[in-house]
């Protein structure tokens, strides 16, 4: 490459290393623990407290008092930042929609995407999909294996039949902390001086954008930083069943049941459980995937079954939050991305197309409140369609 020889000359190279760093160093100290911007950071928090509270003069205890608190909340989330060389996990321990200390620890964690993403597309597959013995040949299904209306239909009729007990209610998403947001203007180059001085071991992404919920589910990362308390409960529900027992409007029910009717947390929380550590080998012997129907058209029910049903709950939780266009687009986009690393999958794509439509049906449900509206004799629930593969056995 042409540039080359310029970063491989010493004095050159060490000049534009030290230039980084001065410019790094610089954007530190700009957004640093110890400057005082009481009207350009106060605005931002002022939901935290009773706008009479303003009504005071630069010199008075109760500033003074305020500026302390938010100084120490934005020394916390700094902190929380270079607590570590390497990036490291955490792990929510109960229901949390705004987490600071979380949030930290996720920001962290997204720089090391990229470069785990561009090795495995040019060194190798991801670990899911490695096997320890021979995979055992069958046929990929070409037909659509759920009827997304029918299943609506059923998820309304679970709804009328724990009415007026639970009445279901959208809920509210998890959210970036308004630390988090704050951070995320400028975070990259925080992180990218931490990096040049030896603090941070991943070179920083600069692509930290988006909702905290979209970044944890492209992840697989909602049980750690978005949970809802209730995963263990309905795992416990779920290993009652009888093995290939849990169809998935079984396993909306029951979470329906422990989160209140709160629509949100009820798919939040089946994501979770279905997809506590989605990104290892030998995911699909968890005990708990035996309790699961298989939902794929195959030829045998050896196929992604484990991902088949996550991304239907997960993707039918971002398609009830998100418009029908950016959910349907998402959608796709997984799509392309598991042909690039993991192959083609017809079945796998019908899952994602319809867990969107799915979300954007339980948004309608939920906005209109047809829930409320008894299913007529031709509306049908009967969502698990015939796969053609297995009558040819």
């Amino acid at each position: 490459m042409w540039f080359f020889p310029i970063f491989v000359h010493p004095f050159i190279f060490e000049t534009m290393r030290k230039s980084a760093l001065l410019v790094c160093f610089m954007a530190i100290l700009s957004v640093g623990f110890g400057q005082s911007r009481p009207m350009a950071y106060l605005p931002k928090h002022i939901d935290l407290i009773n706008p009479s509270e303003f009504n005071f003069v630069w010199e008075s205890a109760e500033f003074a008092t305020l500026e302390k608190k938010f100084q120490q909340q934005r020394y916390d989330f700094y902190a929380w930042i270079e607590h570590h060389y390497e990036a490291r996990h955490y792990q929510q321990d109960s229901l949390m929609l705004i987490d600071p200390k979380g949030d930290a620890f996720l920001i962290r964690k997204l720089d090391t995407i990229p470069i785990k993403l561009l090795n495995m597309l040019f060194n190798g597959a991801l670990p899911q999909t490695i096997e320890d013995e021979p995979v055992e040949i069958f046929e990929i299904g070409g037909t659509v294996p759920i009827d997304i209306d029918r299943l609506a239909n059923k998820c309304s009729e679970i709804m009328l039949q724990h009415y007026p007990n639970l009445v279901p209610s959208p809920g509210e998403e998890h959210d970036w902390s308004p630390d988090a947001k704050d951070y995320l203007l400028f975070g990259f180059w925080h992180r990218l001086g931490c990096h040049v001085i030896g603090k941070q071991q991943d070179f920083p992404s600069p692509f930290v954008i988006g909702s905290k919920l979209f970044l944890c589910l492209a992840c697989g990362w909602t049980a750690r930083y978005c949970i809802t308390g209730q995963e263990k409960a309905l795992t416990n529900r779920v290993m009652a069943y009888p093995d290939g027992g849990v169809l998935p409007h079984d396993l909306f029910e029951e979470s329906y049941i422990l989160n209140k009717g709160n629509i949100y947390l009820t798919l939040l929380t089946c994501e979770n459980v279905l997809a506590g550590d989605p990104h290892r080998k030998g995911r699909q012997n968890d005990p708990l995937q035996k309790k699961l129907a298989y939902i794929r058209h195959d030829s045998k029910e050896i196929g992604d079954n484990y991902g088949a049903w996550y991304h239907l709950f997960g993707i039918a939780l971002y398609g009830m939050l998100r418009t029908n266009l950016t959910s349907r687009s998402v959608a796709e986009f997984e799509n392309l991305g598991s042909f690039f690393y993991e192959g083609a999958d017809k079945q796998e794509t019908y899952i994602n197309r319809h867990g969107a439509l799915l979300g954007i049906k339980l948004k309608k449900i939920m906005k209109h409140e047809t829930w409320k509206v008894p299913l007529q004799p031709t509306d049908r629930t009967d969502y698990m369609l015939h796969n053609a593969l297995k009558a040819h056995q």
